[in-house]
């Protein structure tokens, strides 16, 4: 399962089951705020660490199809990791290479008074047998 929740700073928590297949799609705007088509070369990047820190070790590090804005988890990506809250962010590849983070909106010190974004959650997942 995986689903977008509330959050007290309006970017929102993405919630994902430990171990589940799963994608989420990350819409574009622009400065219009007329929805964004990705260009065939154009690409996001989503990272999840326990901090956010570039000293944090990457846990995740997935990337959308050129030209799509889909973001597809495999079991692989979260089996073996723990439940619990961790700092994730989406980011916009262009064209030129240059990379521009589009998730979460970081207004004044928000980058480093945290050091857990707890943006991205993973939630147990209930065994039957």
């Amino acid at each position: 399962m995986i689903y977008i929740s509330n959050s007290s700073d309006g970017n929102g928590v993405i919630n994902l089951t430990v171990g589940d297949d799963a994608s989420i799609e990350i819409n574009l705007t622009t400065d219009d705020g007329e929805k964004y088509v990705m260009g065939d070369n154009e690409q996001l990047v989503f990272n999840v660490r326990e901090k956010a820190s570039e000293d944090s070790p990457l846990l995740i590090d997935l990337r959308s199809v050129f030209g799509s804005n889909e973001i597809v988890f495999s079991h692989d990506d979260t089996k073996d990791l723990s439940p619990g809250y961790y700092s994730a962010e989406v980011q916009f590849m262009t064209g030129d290479n240059k990379r521009i983070t589009v998730w979460p909106k970081i207004e004044g010190n928000g980058k480093t008074s945290q050091s857990n974004r707890k943006n991205f959650c993973l939630m147990s997942e209930v065994v039957y047998e």
